[in-house]
């Protein structure tokens, strides 16, 4: 049986805290620049602690614009979650700046990822830009009814490596927000994953709780990322703390 990878949102910031994730046992993390406070420079180095911790660092990114998809590859995102998708265009765009030829059009610079070009694993040009379009995953958000709509077209791209299901704004975007058990977003979330089955792409899906976690992996997605690390953070601190009172009487009425 093949293990279900399981990844977190990282929306705290802090090298701190990136390296506390690396003692988890997580597979990956997601950088969340979309609605994260990290600028490129942050974000460069919370990589470089994620690398360093042995956790996968990638970047869920806010503006496709190609700049700014070649930024977060070039300081070493090894993939790019990437949110609104609403048409197949977009994605063909995507594909254009994440990746080299023969799949699309990445302008090519030597980066931190090869040593700025001193590291021998690059200097092959041609061997370099097919291990960058292996290494560096694309991985579309299907979290609009548009992109539902497309599904099936869109995971069929070469160059797209995978889709990952936003199903908050999904269901919303279905007029059911947040209805999780809803029929018409079940059925939604069982089409993505077949087109990410018939094309070999892998499937990735959010869950808040985990109870949907474990619903997710039994339905078979390849990999469910789990809440955020402020939400965690919270709910940990926020047991302790009525573990406490419940054991000491603190708080109580005397």
């Amino acid at each position: 049986m093949n293990k279900t990878s399981f990844g977190t949102f990282f929306e705290l910031g802090g090298r701190g805290a990136m390296e506390s994730l690396c003692r988890t046992g997580l597979d990956y993390v997601i950088i969340d620049t979309e609605h994260g406070c990290f600028s490129e420079e942050t974000t460069a180095d919370l990589i470089l602690a994620a690398e360093k911790g042995g956790l996968l660092p990638y970047v869920r990114i806010g503006d496709i614009r190609r700049p700014y998809v070649l930024r977060m590859l070039d300081i070493g995102a090894r993939g790019l979650i990437v949110p609104n998708i609403r048409t197949l265009k977009q994605v063909q765009k995507l594909i254009d700046c994440a990746k080299f030829p023969p799949l699309g059009r990445r302008g090519y610079c030597p980066n931190r990822t090869t040593g700025w070009g001193a590291d021998e694993w690059s200097r092959d040009v041609l061997a370099y830009m097919t291990e960058c379009n292996r290494r560096c995953r694309l991985i579309p958000q299907c979290e609009t009814a548009d992109a539902l709509e497309h599904i099936e077209e869109i995971a069929a791209l070469p160059g797209v490596d995978g889709i990952f299901v936003g199903p908050c704004d999904l269901s919303i975007d279905l007029g059911i927000p947040l209805e999780f058990d809803n029929p018409l977003l079940l059925r939604a979330v069982e089409r993505i994953l077949k087109a990410c089955r018939e094309n070999h792409k892998e499937s990735h899906i959010f869950a808040g709780n985990m109870t949907d976690a474990v619903k997710w992996a039994a339905l078979g997605f390849d990999s469910v990322t789990y809440s955020l690390d402020a939400s965690v953070f919270i709910q940990a601190y926020r047991e302790l703390t009525d573990r406490f009172h419940a054991e000491t009487g603190a708080g109580a009425e005397t």
